[in-house]
């Protein structure tokens, strides 16, 4: 069937300016086409966004009800988007008030997907630690045991979906980022890479620099030890300006720093970091790239927090601390290209293996989970009034916990009372001692004794 033009739809964050997010939809072209031909890749998110000004199409999650039934696939992720929290990027919102944030962008489309009978697969998104709220968790465990493909980026995210349901099977995936060298082939620079190179004076053996806060301890490097690094230009670059990175973060007095004039392509973004003698810096994504190239990387992120564990197994991840002096010493024998480690092999066998079972799923056409999804709405008004019985049980205790802490701040007020009592008192005895004849009277007494005691030193 290499003749027939595919219809595959990818839900994600695609739509805001942030490396990782960006990649997903690029990736997931690359592959599928290789194993199915012509394939038309849709990149939805909640709002649309065109090319030139994008770097690809992204088609807003508001048509998806459009467009459905001319879809062969959907893939949920990858990034950190199976989440039920509000502040996904500051002023992030869906299209349509009607539409729920944020499961509007994963959630939702995959239920519809499996309304539809689309193939629904998992491309190993992440949780990052949030936990799923009550009223999620019948539609959430639906959505993994329909699906014949739930893969998931790290062991957190795998433990909590499992937790949910006893048939899913969900697996864990490494990155897809992690096979970038499927796309680039480092050893034939592209035009638009050498072109960047040109304009922006990039002519030396370069580091890069994620340019964010917390990464006082390298910059501090750089600068002291200036003259060790003299072969070396130092790239400042911004990996997520939509979370707030820019150069000017990293100071302007740093020697042999470059900028960019603009900021790059998702795909020109990991050739420049491919190229790199080293990568400074805490995103996740910068991370993988570095890894997956051989590049040395010196992380500021920790490696036992939340989707960081993921990369725990790779070497040449070198750790950083915020405000800890380096030794110039360690880090440049750390600046070495390294050879595939076993973990970065194996993980590439993995991701080749998901996406020929993507492919293979997709061509299988049509799977019957319609009627599933029917009993779903079936049984919806009385999940809904559970729901609600819940949230009527949690409300009482809280409530109950509300009354406690009243009843704690009455104690506290009661006290504070009669503290400020007690010190009125004692206010009022002292007031009458300094005024007594006593007092005054003992005064040059009690000036004599400080001055003897100052004069024996006590």
């Amino acid at each position: 069937m290499k003749d027939k033009e595919w219809q595959v739809a990818i839900f994600g964050t695609f739509d805001v300016a942030n490396y990782g997010d960006l990649l997903f939809p690029l990736i997931a072209a690359a592959e599928l086409q290789a194993r199915l031909g012509t394939v038309h890749l849709h990149a939805f998110s909640y709002n649309t966004r065109t090319t030139p000004q994008w770097p690809y199409n992204v088609t807003s999650v508001s048509e998806l009800p459009r467009l459905i039934e001319t879809l062969d696939g959907v893939l949920i992720g990858g990034g950190f988007i199976i989440r039920f929290d509000k502040v996904v990027a500051p002023g992030y919102y869906p299209p349509d008030p009607q539409i729920h944030h944020p499961t509007g962008y994963w959630l939702s489309p995959a239920l519809i997907a499996l309304q539809h009978d689309v193939p629904l697969i998992w491309n190993a998104p992440g949780m990052h630690c949030n936990n799923v709220p009550t009223w999620a968790v019948p539609l959430v465990k639906l959505a993994l045991e329909l699906s014949p493909h739930v893969q998931v980026r790290d062991t957190l995210s795998q433990d909590t979906l499992s937790a949910l349901s006893d048939q899913a099977r969900v697996e864990v995936l490494p990155d897809t980022a992690f096979g970038l060298p499927n796309l680039i082939d480092l050893q034939q620079p592209s035009v638009e890479y050498r072109q960047l190179c040109e304009q922006a004076g990039l002519n030396e053996p370069y580091l890069v620099v994620h340019a964010i806060a917390g990464l006082e301890g390298f910059l501090q490097l750089w600068k002291t030890h200036n003259p060790l690094f003299a072969k070396w230009q130092l790239l400042l670059l911004p990996i997520g300006p939509v979370l707030g990175d820019h150069e000017s973060i990293l100071g302007d007095d740093l020697p042999r720093a470059v900028r960019l004039p603009t900021w790059p392509a998702p795909l020109l973004l990991a050739e420049i970091l491919g190229h790199a003698q080293g990568v400074i810096g805490h995103s996740y994504h910068l991370a993988i790239t570095a890894l997956a190239f051989g590049v040395p990387l010196f992380s500021s992120a920790r490696l036992d927090l939340g989707k960081y564990t993921a990369l725990q197994d790779y070497e040449g991840i070198h750790p950083l601390h915020a405000v800890q002096e380096i030794d110039p010493q360690w880090f440049l024998e750390r600046l070495v290209r390294r050879a595939p480690c076993a973990r970065l092999v194996d993980a590439r066998e993995q991701l080749q293996r998901h996406w020929d079972r993507v492919a293979e799923l997709i061509s299988q056409g049509r799977r019957p989970t319609r009627q599933s999804i029917d009993r779903l709405w079936q049984a919806l008004p009385g999940l809904l009034e559970e729901t609600r019985l819940d949230w009527r049980e949690e409300c009482l205790e809280k409530q109950a916990e509300l009354e406690a802490l009243h009843k704690q701040m009455e104690q506290l007020k009661q006290q504070q009372r009669q503290q400020q009592e007690l010190m009125g008192h004692a206010c009022g005895e002292l007031d009458r001692v300094y005024r007594s004849s006593s007092f005054r009277i003992t005064a040059p007494l009690r000036s004599l004794r400080r001055r003897f005691n100052h004069l024996l030193g006590r």
